[in-house]
C-alpha cells in the first residue's frame, strides 16, 4: 500500500513538472543591474605586516605620519622622528599610520649580539 501511494505521489510531481513548467521561466523578465563606474569605486584603509630583523646598536627609520608603539619589551627605543634603536635582545611591535589612514605593522626582533 505504501508503495502505491509512493508511486501514485512521484507521478503527480512528475506529471506537474512535464504540465509545462518551462513556461513560467519564460515569462519571467530579465533585468541586469547597471554596472558601477570605477571612478566611484573607493576602497578602504590598508593593513600591511612587516617583519625587521636587527641587530643590538643598530637604527631604523619607520615611515608614518603617525607611530604608535604598541609593545615594547624594552628592545628598542622610539624616536619621536620615526627613527627606532635597537638596544637588547626582545621584540617590539609599532602601527604607523599614513595620511590615507593606511596602517603597516613593523614587528622588530632584536638578536643578540
Amino acid at each position: 500500500m505504501l508503495k502505491k501511494k509512493l508511486l501514485v505521489g512521484l507521478f503527480a510531481v512528475a506529471s506537474c513538472f512535464a504540465a509545462g513548467s518551462t513556461s513560467f521561466a519564460a515569462t519571467a523578465p530579465i533585468t541586469t543591474p547597471d554596472p558601477t563606474p570605477v571612478s566611484n569605486v573607493t576602497s578602504g584603509p590598508t593593513f600591511e605586516q612587516i617583519i625587521i630583523y636587527m641587530d643590538s646598536g643598530e637604527q631604523r627609520y619607520i615611515p608614518g605620519v603617525l607611530r604608535e608603539l604598541i609593545y615594547n619589551d624594552g628592545s628598542i627605543i622610539l624616536h619621536e622622528n620615526g627613527w627606532v634603536s635597537a638596544v637588547q635582545y626582545g621584540a617590539a611591535n609599532i602601527f604607523a599610520y599614513d595620511a590615507l589612514g593606511n596602517i603597516k605593522s613593523f614587528t622588530i626582533l632584536v638578536d643578540r649580539n
